[in-house]
């Protein structure tokens, strides 16, 4: 199976292909947020030409679903969408979170991750290990006051994930992973998609839409308008 894997969650990003179980390749893009929908395609194209494969090779898709930047998820997911509709490929959905725990060094068995959501807040999940690329969701992604996450996280979790460089200090008293695991990486959206797929999971091509757990800081302004 081929599968490519999109991941435009943060300022940066990557896209990855990979085939039974190896990630054959994979690409840096741009470190800021505004050239994902410009850089994107170019990449994709240049990846496959690195791999001598053909977009029409592959039976799946796999996006990074969130949380994240509201305008690279939006990115990404239509990205996908299009993709998986020009090439008739699975299009399958990956939460972040997840993907950031499948980096995991081998001897982590359960891990919350964590992203910054502004105002004192996180966006943050728990995984436990279950085999080679599966992980058991334990705790669903939830945006919660940080200090209220702290004192439900289970002692024997080591921590992971973007909100590391927010919150670091903070858990210093804590098991945390090493920095370079802490964003999400395309390999892991792809190599998770492809275990997705391989257990009969798809999502919808029209109905997918990104895992937003707030609105945006223009649609919570005009609330505020609108309720004066």
């Amino acid at each position: 199976m081929l599968t490519l894997g999109i991941d435009t969650s943060g300022l940066g990003g990557s896209i990855a292909i990979a085939r039974d179980g190896n990630c054959l390749a994979e690409r840096a893009l741009s470190r800021t947020g505004r050239r994902h929908a410009r850089t994107l395609v170019a990449e994709l194209k240049a990846l496959f030409d690195d791999t001598r494969l053909r977009p029409h090779d592959c039976n799946t898709v796999a996006v990074s679903i969130g949380p994240g930047s509201f305008t690279g998820l939006r990115v990404g997911v239509v990205c996908a969408k299009t993709f998986a509709y020009a090439t008739r490929c699975t299009l399958v959905a990956v939460d972040t979170h997840l993907a950031v725990a499948a980096a995991s060094p081998d001897d982590v068995a359960k891990v919350a991750v964590i992203s910054d959501a502004l105002r004192g807040e996180v966006y943050a999940g728990l995984y436990e290990r279950a085999g080679d690329r599966c992980w058991t969701t334990l705790q669903p992604v939830e945006r919660l006051p940080f200090d209220n996450w702290t004192e439900e996280l289970p002692d024997d979790a080591a921590i992971s994930g973007p909100g590391l460089s927010a919150y670091g200090e903070d858990l210093s008293q804590r098991t945390l992973l090493p920095e370079q695991v802490w964003n999400p990486q395309a390999r892991w959206i792809a190599l998770l998609g492809e275990h997705l797929a391989e257990n009969g999971q798809s999502d919808d091509l029209v109905q997918l839409v990104p895992k937003y757990l707030r609105k945006s800081a223009a649609e919570e302004k005009a609330d505020r308008q609108n309720a004066t």
